[in-house]
């Protein structure tokens, strides 16, 4: 077994090394540890240099920090995206590229039901009020809404997406979804019916969004797809900020376009929305700092199991698994 330097570049994952002393002491022994403290470019550029392993998480991995990575051979990125890495460049350089596989299958999808539930319930207006010393409830009065027997329609029919319509049929949701590289619904023990894009938007009462972001699907949803939506149905992005036409959506929410949303994603890969943003001061929509993947349990499963037992295989000569590159 070869020694190895492994880069970790962001702080949420600095238990990494602790953490493989304890489970895999022979194979510790042979790695040296290096710990971001910042993740900025600036850093990560000085840093690289002679390091073989990349553990990432949030922080980006863009061209002029690989183009100084002399030696690095595998980046284990701790997330099932990997939007933050310039791909291009890795596989210029022969660098292998993973991610965690099933990471934010759970708490994705459950956050998703939180954020259709709290729309349609009005939940953070509710709650406001009460804090605020109100009692809204003659206002309130047919003006929240039931899940049951809606239709969710799913943009990205994957493992998340698979998961969060599992839930949703527990709620005794139907099932829509477009997905063009879904070949069927053979592992679902319930119906689920591929329909377009265009039929899924003029037809579902809750949609959600689970596509990764390319060029293809950046701003997807935009104007003209809000506008073919009912005006009785909620969006839930839980993907990516840049999907979906932030400004577009605000005004539609202004408008009364779509009754409501929830959204757990902003602008880019890990992004607050910007400073005076129009959807910060809407109360049909419901706002989360991108804890989708962020609890306790899938935090520890996909750092420091699933990508830290891919590092070990790595690192005892095995091919690493759920490799993107």
């Amino acid at each position: 077994m070869k020694n190895v330097k492994i880069l970790v570049t962001d702080t949420i994952v600095h238990r990494m090394p602790d953490i493989t002393a304890e489970k895999y002491p022979e194979e510790n022994a042979h790695i040296e540890w290096v710990l971001a403290e910042t993740g900025d470019e600036e850093e990560l550029v000085r840093l690289v240099k002679d390091v073989d392993i990349i553990v990432g998480a949030r922080h980006p991995i863009k061209t002029k920090i690989l183009e100084n990575a002399d030696k690095v051979f595998f980046i284990q990125q701790c997330s099932a995206g990997y939007d933050n890495l310039d791909l291009d460049t890795a596989r210029k350089k022969s660098i292998t590229v993973s991610h965690s596989g099933s990471a934010g299958i759970i708490p994705v999808a459950e956050l998703v039901m939180t954020l259709m539930l709290a729309a349609a319930r009005s939940i953070p207006k509710c709650h406001n009020s009460m804090a605020n010393g109100e009692w809204i409830f003659p206002e309130m009065i047919n003006k929240t809404y039931e899940v049951n027997a809606k239709t969710l329609g799913i943009i990205g029919l994957g493992k998340i997406g698979a998961q969060t319509a599992t839930l949703a049929h527990g709620l005794q949701m139907k099932i829509q979804y477009f997905d063009p590289y879904r070949k069927d619904t053979s592992d679902l023990d319930f119906p689920a019916k591929s329909v377009s894009l265009e039929e899924l938007l003029k037809t579902s009462d809750f949609i959600s969004i689970h596509t990764l972001m390319t060029d293809e699907t950046y701003h997807m949803i935009g104007k003209n797809e809000l506008e073919m939506m009912k005006p009785t149905a909620y969006l839930i992005n839980t993907s990516r900020g840049s999907i979906c036409d932030e400004d577009a959506l605000a005004d539609a929410l202004e408008n009364n376009v779509i009754a409501g949303a929830g959204l757990d994603v902003f602008g880019g890969h890990h992004e607050p929305p910007a400073e005076g943003s129009k959807i910060l001061k809407l109360d049909n929509v419901v706002l989360t700092p991108h804890i989708g993947g962020a609890t306790a349990e899938d935090i520890y499963r996909n750092f420091f199991v699933t990508s830290l037992d891919n590092i070990i295989r790595v690192i005892r000569g095995e091919d690493p698994l759920y490799v993107v590159s």
